[in-house]
């Protein structure tokens, strides 16, 4: 922020001055690093009979990790088969799964062990310009 701060105050003073030339040389830096940003990790916890939490907006760019909190010999899964992509983790009792998301939209996931008891919304949005 404080960097972003002094870019504009030099950029102010290169205006006033009449060195407006010196214009194109800020701006494709600024822009570069907008699309270089990484996207974020998210964590939902796979639970005995539920996600935490059941209801997630991220970006395009952004993982999600599921993180098997259950206890005992609990098997689930993470399964999608409604979205702009489909996907399903292993089932499993414990452990991880991770993946990231390049489509926008809403995605129902569900675990087939419990399927209708154990679901979460995960929408995915446009990354913002």
């Amino acid at each position: 922020m404080k960097q972003h701060a002094v870019k504009l105050a030099a950029l102010s003073a290169l205006v006033a001055g009449g060195a407006v030339a010196a214009l194109p040389a800020i701006a494709p830096a600024a822009a570069e690093h907008h699309h270089t940003k990484k996207g974020k990790t998210r964590e939902v916890g796979v639970q005995s009979d539920f996600y935490d939490p059941t209801k997630m907006t991220i970006h395009v760019g952004d993982k999600v990790k599921w993180v098997w909190h259950a206890s005992g010999f609990d098997l689930h899964d993470v399964y999608v088969d409604s979205g702009p992509t489909k996907f399903n983790s292993p089932t499993q009792a414990g452990g991880t799964f991770s993946k990231t998301f390049t489509k926008p939209g809403t995605y129902k996931l569900y675990c087939t062990q419990h399927e209708a008891d154990m679901t979460m919304t995960l929408v995915v949005r446009k990354v913002p310009k």
